[in-house]
């Protein structure tokens, strides 16, 4: 982006941050204008604009110039919302969603369309979605309380356990693992057979050094899904030290299911190395050079065990 657009471009954001949309329009006019694609210029234009039939006719040339531009079809959704053209608005929200699956605004301003016009379960799993690809979507957790406090509805027990799992994994991110735990503990109470909650409180204690949780809930996950790789492999890091034949016994599950595991052939090989199980370590650190041939550490202990151990 060149000097002059991106001074333009600060120049408009600012106007629209002060909500003064005649700045704004004129800056879009003198200044923006000819650094943008004539869809980017119609769609700004629809933006400043207060007249609701005038934003529509912008979003719509914006629309034909790129059929592929989703903030458009968002913002012509919006129009149609004002304009009481819920199955309209409805159409435009599935369009922006066709083009991006993961849009949680699109999701929820289309239940907020299907709230008006009275689909409330469809309203419902519109927000809950929002909620789920962004647990601080304000907008979506305020729509959907309105809507629980308005119509009997009763929540889904799938969306519940799943806002729980998506905050304890966001904690657990940010390195908030006992609070993580709390909120993975919440999601287990409506849902007790997800393996992949079990997965990531274990890999919570596990951060927390609490090696016996940590073991028990990769149990748990395997115990419900016994192809769960990273719970395999987690497992028998636990194990390494203690107990390295039953972690032997995780890694080699773990590359049964996944045969480009390299990290698995690689404790597999320092397992057997440390068994003096020479000659299966060097097959699995050939194996980690046939899929990886500058993996240094694969290259470093083959050196090792040759050199060392089988003269």
């Amino acid at each position: 982006m060149d000097n002059d657009k991106i001074r333009a471009m600060r120049k408009l954001s600012n106007a629209l941050n002060a909500n003064d949309m005649e700045s704004a329009r004129k800056i879009i006019e003198n200044d923006v204008k000819r650094h943008l694609p004539k869809y980017e210029y119609y769609f700004y234009l629809g933006l400043v604009n207060d007249d609701y039939e005038e934003k529509l006719k912008y979003y719509n040339k914006a629309i034909k110039e790129n059929p592929d531009f989703a903030d458009a079809y968002i913002n012509r959704g919006l129009v149609k919302n004002e304009l009481n053209d819920f199955e309209g608005s409805i159409t435009d929200y599935d369009k922006a969603i066709e083009l991006d699956s993961k849009c949680s605004l699109a999701f929820n301003n289309r239940g907020y369309s299907k709230h008006k016009k009275g689909d409330y379960e469809g309203a419902l799993a519109d927000y809950n979605k929002a909620i789920l690809l962004n647990p601080n979507l304000k907008i979506a957790l305020d729509n959907k309380a309105k809507l629980l406090s308005e119509v009997c509805i009763k929540d889904d027990e799938e969306f519940v356990a799943k806002y729980y799992l998506s905050t304890g994994i966001h904690e657990l991110n940010k390195g908030n693992f006992l609070e993580s735990i709390k909120n993975f503990d919440e999601s287990l109470k409506h849902n007790d057979k997800s393996e992949i909650t079990y997965f990531y409180k274990a890999a919570a204690y596990q951060s927390l050094n609490n090696t016996d949780l940590a073991y028990e809930n990769y149990t748990k996950a395997i115990e419900l899904n016994n192809k769960m790789v990273d719970a395999y492999f987690n497992r028998g890091q636990l194990m390494l030290k203690d107990n390295p034949k039953q972690a032997l016994d995780d890694f080699v599950s773990a590359v049964a299911l996944d045969s480009n595991f390299i990290d698995a052939y690689y404790a597999i090989a320092a397992i057997q190395k440390n068994l003096g199980e020479y000659e299966n370590a060097i097959k699995n650190l050939d194996k980690i050079l046939e899929l990886e041939p500058m993996a240094v550490n694969a290259k470093a202990l083959k050196k090792l065990i040759l050199n060392k151990y089988m003269k």
